[in-house]
């Protein structure tokens, strides 16, 4: 199942933008922790001097949109995805901050042609367990007074709905006892738990901040919960023998369930924030 991370399994899922920037807005309006993450990182780092800016994984580019106002006048941001559709919405936010933007579907490998030292601020947000390969090459380009900013889940994010679904496979012989959902194989690959081991072969100082929160839906509120799930289902699902449907349909039946016994329905959405400095010229690949 670990060839979920294949890129094309990836495009599926993130290609319908106004779906995915819709899904971000229902994670906003459910938060118990009404803080922006994005500006909780950037509020910890002076970015004034910052010109030349890489975002990975940029999506629609709502982290570079929340560097308005915080980096050099004349900066520059360039965007790295596999995902083509998300040029102009990502063009777009670069003008609302107030910055200059290229866009490069070719994805995050296209850093291996950028030379050493390019960069004096790289972000990513909920993008780098897809690709945690690239952390050497992150090391590489980045200045040596630059600064690398990485967001990404608690291993605990969405366990309530990774339990729930887990039991209703295994219940209806859709999933084997040892399987892994493809959501525990990303969520292992580069976490809270894990990601400052990962970081500190490349960089000389790392800064960890965890930030709490948790997804909160009231039982009115149930079918925004099954919204959040069926954007997220190929997390789920892809490599079991489930359909869709039909586990939507039975996982809504067990949801109905707990609202009647706890009145409301509840998900971790920890995250972590990582703050990179000093890259280790050491450790560069050649």
């Amino acid at each position: 199942m670990t060839d979920f991370l294949d890129k094309k399994k990836i495009r599926q899922v993130f290609r319908n933008v106004q779906k995915h920037r819709q899904i971000q807005a229902l994670i906003r309006q459910f938060s118990s922790n009404k803080e922006d993450i994005r500006l909780t990182a950037l509020n910890q780092v002076d970015l004034s001097s910052c010109r030349n800016v890489l975002e990975m994984g940029c999506a629609f580019g709502a982290f570079t949109e929340a560097l308005k106002g915080r980096l050099h006048p004349e900066a520059a941001i360039t965007g790295m995805d596999i995902i083509a559709e998300y040029e102009p919405f990502f063009l777009e936010a670069c003008k609302r901050a107030g910055y200059a933007g290229t866009f490069s579907s070719s994805g995050v490998g296209g850093i291996k042609k950028c030379r050493d030292a390019s960069f004096d601020l790289i972000i990513c947000s909920f993008a780098l367990y897809f690709f945690v390969e690239m952390i050497p090459e992150i090391a590489r380009v980045l200045k040596k007074d630059g600064t690398f900013i990485t967001i990404t889940h608690d291993q605990c994010n969405m366990h309530e709905l990774i339990d729930l679904t887990r039991r209703t496979l295994e219940e209806y012989q859709m999933l084997a006892s040892h399987q892994f959902l493809p959501v525990e194989i990303i969520l292992r690959q580069f976490s809270a738990q894990n990601g400052e081991a990962l970081l500190h072969p490349y960089f000389g100082g790392i800064q960890k901040l965890d930030f709490k929160n948790s997804l909160v839906f009231q039982p009115w509120e149930i079918y925004f919960f099954i919204e959040y799930y069926q954007f997220k289902s190929p997390f789920f699902l892809s490599g079991t023998s489930a359909h869709k449907k039909t586990v939507v349909n039975k996982l809504l039946n067990k949801l109905q369930d707990t609202v009647t016994e706890t009145k409301v329905i509840t998900m971790c959405k920890d995250d972590t924030i990582f703050i990179c400095a000093k890259p280790q010229t050491s450790k560069r690949t050649p």
